[in-house]
């Protein structure tokens, strides 16, 4: 294979440069690497971009001119398992192929999820700052505290990441539904023993909604005011896929009322949320800041699958977990 020069379009909120030794670590030996913040003056990005045969992306955000210019760019690799923020049109007029990660955040968010659902269940925050405040609840709360055996588990996209949620969640017992545009193979239907069923009956039957969809214009505020009246009040709701799933003064609402019963959240309508958010002042939400699908674990799977794609379109093949 001939030398590639991979340019790291990076966030330093995602990606520090401390990660260059991994990232380089992991290259192909006729690869070099060329490190670029995603704030860097417009000339900076151009430059690299027109050198740039492999772009690898944490998240990145490339501008029609830059893709139009990068006459030797042959693959746009995204290192997360998202793209809802980029204009997939500019990509199919550049002829630029853009993937993924195929899933190489699937376990840590899977896991992430299913903490969230287990401390909102046992309402892990309430007792976890009463003792830290030296107050000692003991068995006062217990009769909102509840287990994730028996319950039903609604899944919303069941692709890499809810189907490894449902794995986890049959181990616990939970018996699994879930909505879809596209049904699941029947083999993994019977593997997890999920139903398919409408996004009204999930509403309606689950104990506990997990949303894995990914955000699209078709399913923004899909959670909303209507589909929260929906839920049990018993219910709770975890979000770890893109925070613009929910409609997040309506969920604000049905938490105050009453009207479910907790949320896990990872993700926001706006982020970082700020420190004036209403929903801080709830003691039925568990929060996390964006943090689902990112863990050290990720990065030698996120590194392979971009390598393996950086080898098969330098010898004319087309990339994995093609998105455009």
């Amino acid at each position: 294979m001939a030398p590639v020069h991979v340019v790291f379009l990076y966030s330093a909120r995602f990606a520090p440069v401390e990660i260059h030794p991994v990232v380089a670590g992991a290259m192909p030996a006729n690869c070099t690497i060329e490190m670029v913040e995603q704030n860097a003056s417009p000339a900076r990005r151009l430059e690299a971009m027109r050198r740039a045969d492999v772009v690898l992306a944490y998240p990145g955000n490339p501008s029609p001119t830059e893709l139009r210019q990068a006459g030797r760019l042959k693959l746009f690799q995204l290192m997360s398992a998202g793209y809802d923020w980029l204009d997939l049109t500019m990509f199919r007029d550049a002829g630029i192929p853009l993937a993924n990660n195929g899933g190489a955040n699937a376990t840590t968010t899977a896991e992430h999820a299913l903490l969230l659902i287990l401390a909102a269940l046992k309402r892990l925050p309430l007792h976890h700052e009463a003792m830290r405040r030296g107050e000692w609840l003991g068995m006062r709360e217990t009769a909102s505290l509840r287990e994730l055996h028996g319950k039903v588990l609604g899944i919303i996209g069941l692709g890499r990441i809810g189907r490894h949620v449902a794995r986890l969640a049959v181990a616990f017992g939970a018996q699994v539904i879930y909505f879809s545009p596209a049904r699941a193979p029947i083999d993994v239907e019977q593997e997890l023993n999920a139903r398919l069923v409408t996004l009204e009956q999930l509403l309606r039957d689950a104990d506990v909604v997990s949303l894995h969809a990914s955000l699209s214009a078709h399913n923004r505020r899909m959670i909303d005011r209507q589909a929260l009246t929906l839920m049990k009040p018993s219910s709770i709701l975890i979000n770890v896929a893109r925070g613009a799933l929910v409609d997040e003064a309506a969920l604000i609402e049905a938490l105050r009322s009453g009207r479910i019963a907790a949320a896990g959240l990872d993700v926001f309508e706006h982020e970082p949320l700020t420190g004036d958010s209403p929903l801080l002042a709830l003691d039925n939400v568990v929060f996390t800041p964006h943090v689902a699908g990112v863990t050290v674990d990720t990065w030698g799977r996120r590194l392979a699958h971009a390598c393996q794609n950086i080898e098969r379109v330098m010898q004319g093949e087309p990339p994995l977990s093609r998105v455009v």
